[in-house]
């Protein structure tokens, strides 16, 4: 599977236009094994939808990506039914009944899908195992593999980082460069990332480097997102050095915003 296709659908940032959701009638018309265990009311159509599509992808083109896709969308549709079933149907009580049905055929092929990617390599499936199972041995698998071309991805390079922490802080200070450079332009890093960034530096008193970073990450994000007090105790910087820190957090900024941000060398 191509590696565009994959992020487009996995980011999850778009929403179906009136031709994309023609798309998923004509796809549950040609095949409806893709649609007949979802339900058919507004509710969770977003997450309806991009289960269709992942359905389809998988079909087009199966293996362990689309796999994950599909598991991913599984997951999202399941999550986005489950409250419903709280709700008063005042009117059509078998609407609820559908929505149960097809939450038991969720679970059911969930674990089928889980159950055949068990030994799966793939890094969001190791991911996947660590996260929903604790799974000790797809998190150690996943670190192993940090160097493999499969592992270019930002959110992949960002869950590495985690692990790497507190264990080997500049394998996860390059990882997290890493995630930033690989951030397509016009996507804002994840706050997360930028915070992590910023606390790494902090816990190595490299003060000025967190300065700056905490700096990009209140350009990207509102101002509630840093504490510039906090700051305080750690270093006190003089007006010239703050003015050149700004400029050098707008510079840094910009190229995020382009998708050309390179690590300095040494990270």
């Amino acid at each position: 599977m191509r590696t565009k296709t994959l992020l487009f659908l996995l980011t999850g940032t778009f929403l179906l236009t009136g031709c994309e959701r023609d798309r998923n009638n004509g796809l549950c018309s040609r095949f409806p094994q893709f649609c007949a265990d979802l339900h058919t009311d507004s509710w969770c159509s977003k997450e309806r939808d991009k289960l269709v599509e992942a359905r389809y992808e998988n079909a087009e083109r199966p293996g362990d990506a689309s796999r994950y896709l599909i598991m991913s969308a599984l997951d999202s549709y399941q999550r986005c039914l489950e409250p419903l079933l709280d709700m008063q149907y005042t009117k059509r009580h078998e609407r609820k009944n559908t929505k149960v049905e097809t939450i038991i055929d969720i679970d059911a092929e969930l674990a089928r899908l889980e159950g055949s990617t068990a030994s799966s390599d793939y890094p969001y499936l190791q991911l996947w195992r660590w996260e929903h199972h604790g799974d000790r041995m797809a998190r150690r698998d996943f670190i192993a593999q940090a160097a493999r071309p499969e592992m270019q991805q930002p959110d992949l390079q960002q869950a590495l980082a985690g692990f790497l922490l507190h264990q080997d802080p500049p394998a996860a200070e390059r990882a997290l460069q890493r995630s930033l450079e690989l951030t397509p332009a016009g996507i804002r890093p994840n706050s997360d990332l930028l915070a992590s960034l910023t606390s790494l530096y902090i816990s190595q008193r490299r003060y000025e480097e967190a300065w700056v970073w905490s700096r990009v990450l209140n350009e990207f994000y509102d101002d509630d997102m840093t504490n510039w007090n906090k700051m305080e105790p750690y270093a006190r910087f003089s007006e010239q050095q703050q003015q050149a820190m700004i400029e050098r957090a707008e510079m840094l900024k910009e190229q995020l915003h382009q998708g050309r941000y390179q690590a300095a060398s040494g990270h």
